[in-house]
């Protein structure tokens, strides 16, 4: 009799050890699907604001393409504010490196204030799975360079010139936010156009 007792209690033991320990690595199993499922949610809302950043950068740049094409490009200048063209100077006041950086494009950059809505399409809607922006992405155009006419510019030099164009440059950024607030992005792009300093006939 103590024989039996005493093997129906090792079984017990054995038994309780064995489930603790699939207890274990089900819980451990659990821990990494959770872990995993995650990382593939995160990296989708990265993909989502990648998107809506460079969807709004290529709008930007559409749109100060189409700007210079229909102006020539004279009197496109910026403003610290933006109130011309909607585009902004690269420092507080035109042309003043001291003056510090424009502060209308350093909140932009960093938290999305101001700009101009992607109004193309709506990004906002609800699609599969919550696949969504958490606003419009948006876009901001700051000039960045101006070259006085008569002086010739070339990449990495500058040299004399009498042929009356303008060089200016400017930065397209587009921003955007994902649906569930955690990922941003900023693209950038530069813009270079050569104009003419009057008008075409």
């Amino acid at each position: 009799m103590k024989t039996k007792s005493s093997q129906k209690g090792a079984a017990l033991a054995i038994g309780l050890i064995l489930l603790l320990i699939i207890t274990l690595m089900g819980y451990t199993g659990m821990k990494g699907t959770i872990l995993q499922e995650k990382m593939a949610a995160g990296l989708h809302n990265k993909t989502l604001a990648n998107g809506g950043a460079n969807s709004a950068l290529r709008a930007g740049e559409k749109a100060l393409y189409n700007l210079v094409k229909d102006t020539n490009g004279v009197n496109i200048e910026g403003t610290p504010g933006g109130t011309l063209f909607g585009i902004y100077s690269n420092y507080q006041e035109v042309n003043e490196p001291q003056s510090g950086m424009n502060q209308n494009v350093l909140d932009f950059i960093e938290d999305g204030a101001g700009g101009t809505e992607h109004r193309d399409f709506n990004f906002t809607t609800v699609a599969s799975k919550n696949a969504q922006l958490a606003a419009q992405p948006k876009y901001i155009i700051h000039e960045i360079v101006t070259t006085p006419a008569g002086v010739t510019v070339e990449f990495g030099s500058v040299g004399g010139g009498t042929d009356g164009n303008i060089q200016k440059t400017y930065a397209v950024t587009g921003r955007s936010t994902s649906g569930d607030g955690r990922s941003n992005s900023v693209f950038q792009s530069l813009y270079t156009a050569v104009t003419s300093s009057t008008p075409s006939q």
